[in-house]
């Protein structure tokens, strides 16, 4: 099993990463850490630190998953997540969602958005702070 984490400096990351070594794990598969960035990473907000994408890959190594890291150079971030999932045949891809505004919605489009429409695997969204609920716990 091939788990793809599309990863961005954002609120919801540290979730999705949480989440992704968790469906990685459980099925005994490889976590592919995608940081998809334009072709100018300076300027792009997206871009994650190179240290910080390799204590990634330690953290979910030492939880017991095999990962290692991708970095995605392309103006259209979304086109290069889509065609790695393809490349690797992925088993499943998860993704950092936040909420924005219609208007910023509408201005900005949607990267989350396309993923889940057009990825041939399945995608895991998930909000900043939606790691695993425990029970008994709030629901």
């Amino acid at each position: 099993m091939t788990v793809v984490l599309a990863h961005a400096p954002v609120e919801s990351a540290e979730a999705a990463f949480a989440q992704a070594v968790r469906q990685a794990g459980l099925q005994g598969g490889e976590l592919v850490i995608a940081n998809a960035v334009s072709d100018d990473a300076a300027a792009d907000t997206r871009a994650a630190d190179e240290s910080r994408v390799r204590e990634l890959v330690g953290r979910a190594e030492a939880e017991g998953v095999r990962a290692r890291a991708v970095r995605l150079a392309d103006a259209d971030a979304a086109a290069a997540l889509l065609e790695l999932t393809e490349e690797l045949d992925a088993d499943l891809l998860v993704i950092g969602v936040r909420h924005r505004s219609a208007i910023g919605k509408l201005l900005m489009g949607s990267t989350a958005q396309r993923l889940l429409l057009e990825a041939s695997c399945p995608v895991l969204a998930v909000k900043s702070g939606a790691g695993p609920r425990r029970a008994g716990g709030p629901a």
